[in-house]
């Protein structure tokens, strides 16, 4: 039955890659939300856990004609954001080289967890700053996360038996609470409670800042989103969002900052009073509460620890232990987590781990790359919504990538969405041209070929 599912989910993908459609990046959102709730529920029926169900590879192959659509238009890409891909490509090479003879499988399925959203943010750079595809985009991360928490309220008042049987079947009990209605902690549709509140996160801070893309529920949906992230107990994802709303008008000459402050205002209110009517509100409470003091706290504690062990490995492993070593992908192999995976709990160690020396190097000058690039638009006067919001989300992921590696989750799909429209606002860029034309005898910007 797995795979009669997994096909019937990758058909109506290969069907859009066929016709080139755009829509490909939608389905594939919707799937990523989708595919661990629907393989719990295919899974409760068999009556059998598979640790290894093709289902949970869904999004992956998805990836995979996106990346195909990309690859077969590789020579429309800009050149500058083509020295970017190639620098991540040298990055990936790398790692998965030492991966592949380190870890074996559980290498090919880390390079497809970092192909995907490179793979999307190549293909927002090709749909040459089109706002409506743009719009439609980050309101279907918008529409999909209002789902995920819509069934958050409805996983945190009746624990499904899907759900409960799969929290048993790997062993959560405990660390996700009781299995009792109000009494377990939120992870929706999702693989756990950290990628939920990540992809929570990082979808609800464009509906924040700009209107043009929130959904027809508006802040209502924003109250919905923010409520479910209480839920999943993480702090980090509000601490992200608390940073990206402060960090926005601060890089863009104060845009939006009455409107986002009232904004907050308006949540931190609704939050009190909604608070009080959760049966758990005293636990949310103590858990917000605790950002004040996280210094003290036995998550910082243990956070620093990590930081600790990941810098001597660091120097240690020069070459790195290649993809596959760390997070989700350490599973493929054994159906457990290494002990080494913990090192993912700061996402910059993970990245130095992973990756080495010289493919570190090589990752983190992309990302050098696309700021860079960034900040030369801005110069030149080109500052679209994109642009903007994309300073606030590299700004705040880059701290946030201190309490882990979001690069390759569900989280990143949104900053890579912004991040290829940001690198390529080719109406834009057209105007300059043609403004300066005329006493510059050429044009700026060259037409990709």
């Amino acid at each position: 039955m797995d795979w009669l599912v997994s096909i019937a989910i990758v058909l109506p993908a290969g069907y859009l890659y066929m016709i080139r459609s755009t829509w490909l990046i939608d389905y594939l959102v919707w799937i990523t939300v989708l595919n661990r709730g629907i393989r719990r529920y295919v899974d409760w029926m068999a009556g059998s856990f598979n640790p290894l169900s093709p289902v949970s590879l869904t999004p992956l192959v998805i990836s995979g004609l996106i990346f195909l659509m990309v690859f077969q238009n590789y020579n429309r890409l800009p050149g500058y954001f083509r020295k970017i891909i190639i620098s991540f490509a040298i990055a990936l090479s790398v790692a998965f080289a030492v991966g592949l003879i380190r870890n074996k499988l559980a290498a090919v399925y880390s390079l497809a967890e970092y192909v995907t959203p490179l793979s999307i943010m190549a293909c927002a750079v090709l749909a040459w700053g089109k706002n409506d595809i743009l719009d439609r985009w980050i309101k279907t991360v918008g529409w999909a996360a209002v789902f995920a928490s819509a069934y958050g309220w409805y996983q945190y008042f009746t624990i499904p038996a899907w759900d409960a049987f799969w929290v048993r079947a790997v062993g959560f009990e405990g660390y996700l609470g009781k299995l009792k209605p109000t009494e377990m902690t939120v992870f929706s549709t999702m693989s756990e409670r950290g990628p939920l509140a990540s992809f929570l996160g990082f979808a609800v801070i464009p509906m924040i800042c700009a209107k043009r893309w929130r959904n027809i529920g508006g802040w209502l949906s924003v109250l919905l989103i923010l409520s479910v992230i209480l839920l999943t107990f993480v702090r980090s994802t509000i601490i992200t969002i608390g940073l990206a709303a402060v960090l926005y008008p601060l890089l863009n000459r104060g845009k939006n900052t009455f409107r986002i402050v009232i904004l907050l205002c308006v949540i931190a209110l609704a939050a009190n009073v909604g608070l009080s009517l959760i049966p758990t509100s005293g636990k949310i409470s103590e858990r917000v509460s605790s950002i004040a003091t996280i210094t003290k706290d036995g998550s910082f504690q243990g956070r620093m620890e990590i930081a600790q062990y990941g810098f001597s490995s660091v120097i240690r492993n020069p070459i790195g232990t290649g993809l596959g070593s760390t997070g989700l992908a350490g599973r493929v192999n054994t159906g457990e987590i290494e002990a080494g995976a913990a090192i993912g709990d700061n996402g910059y160690f993970a990245i130095l781990f992973t990756f080495g020396w010289i493919g570190s190097f090589f990752f983190f000058r992309a990302f050098y790359l696309i700021w860079r690039q960034i900040r030369i638009f801005e110069r030149l006067g080109i500052r679209t919504d994109a642009v903007m919001l994309f300073k606030a989300f590299f700004v705040t992921g880059s701290i946030a990538l201190i309490a882990g590696d979001w690069i390759a989750g569900a989280g990143s799909i949104v900053f890579f969405i912004l991040a290829g429209f940001a690198l390529h606002p080719r109406p834009q860029m057209d105007d300059y041209a043609r403004r300066h034309s005329a006493h510059r005898g050429q044009k700026t910007f060259k037409p990709a070929t």
